[in-house]
């Protein structure tokens, strides 16, 4: 993951070099075009690696489709939600964060299903969402006041890409926790129904 944090961070500072504005329509459009599509193609792998990485059978590989999908809309919703209110971010993180990890997870046992199984973890991951969004935040202004231009926006997102991985990865092993729950009630099914005594009694 962290090849992935470093050079997003390279890439979104290279985008703020010259210091955009929006007055240059077309430039500053494709700049944020490129910095979107970055942004999505980091949060993409991330939570492939993080799924690869608490699955111990498990090698790093593509992740699924589902998941650059789920990223490409979540980056847009956000991107939108933060034109209405500052809020709203923070809400949007909050639900795709666990949803992602869930399609990025092999087997995926669902949101719900992992919430059930783990509830008191599954609090304090939503929990860790809001506060790392709204603790990368206040850093990002920081560090925009007092240092400025790709410096300020290199660091900026190598913190947002550590605090994606520690989440993506917090709620990878959620959902594994969960697949291997459900994993063994299955079994547990299956053996109990096919005992002689279970046999018997449907005979």
């Amino acid at each position: 993951m962290l090849p992935v944090v470093i050079v997003n961070a390279l890439l979104q500072a290279l985008l703020v070099v010259d210091d955009p504005t929006p007055e240059g329509a077309w430039g500053f459009a494709l700049r944020v075009g490129a910095s979107g599509l970055a942004m999505i193609l980091a949060l993409w792998l991330i939570l492939g690696a993080s799924a690869a990485a608490v699955d111990a059978d498990a090698r790093f590989s593509v992740p699924p489709m589902t998941v650059l999908i789920g990223a490409t809309a979540a980056v847009v919703l956000g991107g939108l939600a933060g034109v209405v209110s500052p809020i709203l971010p923070v809400v949007v993180a909050v639900a795709a964060v666990p949803l992602l990890a869930s399609l990025a997870s092999r087997p995926s046992p669902g949101v719900l299903r992992t919430v059930t199984c783990t509830p008191g973890r599954a609090l304090l991951g939503f929990f860790w969402v809001a506060l790392l969004f709204i603790v990368n935040w206040v850093i990002a202004l920081l560090l925009g006041f007092f240092i400025g231009g790709p410096v300020s926006a290199a660091l900026s997102w190598v913190v947002f890409g550590f605090s994606a991985s520690i989440l993506a990865t917090h709620w990878a092993v959620l959902h594994r926790r969960a697949a291997q729950q459900v994993g063994h009630e299955g079994f547990r099914a299956t053996r109990t129904a096919g005992s002689p005594r279970t046999r018997a009694r449907s005979a």
